[in-house]
């Protein structure tokens, strides 16, 4: 009977060291692939015209006005106003971005004009 006992007893601690390797495995399987995920995740930093264009349009204005005023020093307290971005250089962007889908929207800066310059 004894060992019976001893028999189920290994058993059970081969079954247990196996489910709890089964599940560190699985915890590490999950981990590189949300790294490898965030490695991937679009950032307006390397964000093609493509992704712009198909972004949700409330996110439209943020992505541009961050790009607009991205590595800008601006004197005197100027500055790139929200609604300009909104009305004016979001539609500048999608015009450049649907005409050259896989530049980068931070690569089209040049090509988005102000408010004040728009008609020049």
């Amino acid at each position: 009977m004894h060992i019976l006992f001893i028999d189920q007893l290994s058993e059970a601690v081969t079954v247990m060291k196996m489910t709890l390797l089964a599940a560190v495995l699985g915890t590490l399987t999950l981990g590189c692939a949300s790294l490898a995920q965030a490695a991937t995740e679009t950032t307006p930093q390397n964000m093609t015209c493509k992704e712009f264009v198909n972004l949700n349009p409330k996110a439209m204005t943020p992505v541009a006005f961050w790009m607009l005023n991205k590595d800008t020093d601006y004197k005197g307290g100027d500055y790139v106003d929200w609604n300009e971005v909104e009305t004016v250089a979001v539609p500048q962007v999608m015009e450049v971005c649907k005409q050259h889908p896989q530049k980068k929207v931070m690569d089209i800066k040049g090509q988005i004009k102000p408010a004040g310059n728009a008609a020049h």
